[in-house]
């Protein structure tokens, strides 16, 4: 199951983390879920302009984002991000797990 975490702080996302996989297709098969998730996070995150003011790390899947100093515009391309991943787990709630902290 991909988990996705974030925080919000003052309505402002703080922080991002999406960890795992959804293991929605056997193993060496195309997976739905993690292409979905894949697109939705590093197309949205393609879309940050100040990216000086967040600490991103991409790893084997996983993806981490700290916000450092939080601006308008990337404010609503993270919870943008959040918003899609949310409506894809109402669609397969056994893969994807999303989670204000």
């Amino acid at each position: 199951m991909i988990k996705v975490t974030y925080q919000v702080v003052n309505d402002v996302i703080l922080g991002l983390k999406v960890l795992g996989h959804a293991d929605y297709s056997k193993l060496g098969e195309l997976d739905l879920v993690c292409a979905c998730v894949s697109s939705i996070v590093i197309g949205g995150l393609n879309q940050i302009n100040d990216d000086k003011n967040y600490k991103m790390k991409v790893n084997s899947g996983d993806v981490k984002v700290v916000v450092s100093k939080a601006n308008n515009n990337d404010d609503i391309v993270l919870k943008t991000i959040v918003t899609q991943l949310r409506t894809l787990e109402t669609k397969y709630p056994k893969n994807i797990n999303v989670k204000n902290e």
